[in-house]
């Protein structure tokens, strides 16, 4: 998650992007999956001091954006 964040700095990636690419297509995974490894990583860039944060759109997807 946190690469493909990476790869498209301040590009919003929609919810069913991560799970295409990570659980593949034909998955039973749900879309709240995605929400928990978000939070996961939300807390581990808390941890680091990270100057970047994950940022949710609304009805969209994530973006990864500097800390102002």
């Amino acid at each position: 998650m946190i690469e493909l964040l990476m790869r498209n700095p301040r590009q919003v990636i929609p919810t069913e992007r991560f799970l295409e690419k990570i659980w593949g297509y034909d998955s039973d995974v749900e879309i709240n999956v995605v929400w928990v490894y978000i939070s996961y990583l939300r807390k581990k860039l808390a941890a680091l001091h990270a100057n970047v944060q994950i940022k949710a759109t609304r009805n969209t997807g994530y973006s990864l954006e500097e800390k102002q």
